[in-house]
């Protein structure tokens, strides 16, 4: 029986939570300091005020939307490193790295997030980071993120020293 490597890395049910949570703050923030002007300049404010809740209600389906959408991530597989969008949809148009020509995998400070960053052997191509798995604040915390660059770091190891791309298991 052949056994493939094919390994997943998504953000968190509890990443995905926070950012839905940040894109509804920040469509409040849009809809609701229109509203407080207007209602001091004007004194109608009870019409603009329910213009900034559709808007805030749109915010909110908006950020239910990006929630709902996890297409975000990567697969490890014996071929390499594939974004999750390419592996779902079949095209491998977009960025790929092949494991033998991984020159390093590293855990880097990007912002506020602690991200994995391939770096490839051609000097040519810029390092490539990764959409997931990611550690950064509040509810964007990985609590296994270090043992999932371990993972993509073993792969990389193994591949890279000729493990074979399928195993008989007996």
């Amino acid at each position: 029986m052949n056994v493939a490597v094919k390994i997943t890395f998504r953000p968190t049910t509890r990443q995905v939570l926070g950012r839905a949570l940040f894109l509804s703050g920040l469509s409040l923030f849009a809809a609701l300091v229109p509203a407080v002007a207007y209602m001091l300049a004007v004194g109608h404010w009870y019409r603009y005020l329910l213009l900034a809740l559709f808007l805030f209600a749109i915010g909110v389906a908006l950020g239910a939307a990006y929630a709902g959408a996890r297409g975000r991530g990567v697969v490890l597989d014996e071929r390499g490193i594939h974004p999750l969008k390419a592996v779902a949809s079949q095209k491998y148009t977009e960025r790929y790295a092949a494991w033998t020509d991984i020159a390093d995998i590293r855990a880097e400070r990007r912002a506020s997030r602690t991200v994995p960053v391939v770096y490839l052997l051609d000097p040519e191509q810029k390092p490539w980071r990764l959409q997931a798995p990611y550690s950064g604040r509040v509810l964007s915390t990985d609590d296994e993120l270090d043992e999932k660059i371990f993972v993509m770091r073993s792969l990389w190891d193994a591949y890279k020293r000729g493990m074979p791309a399928h195993r008989e298991r007996l």
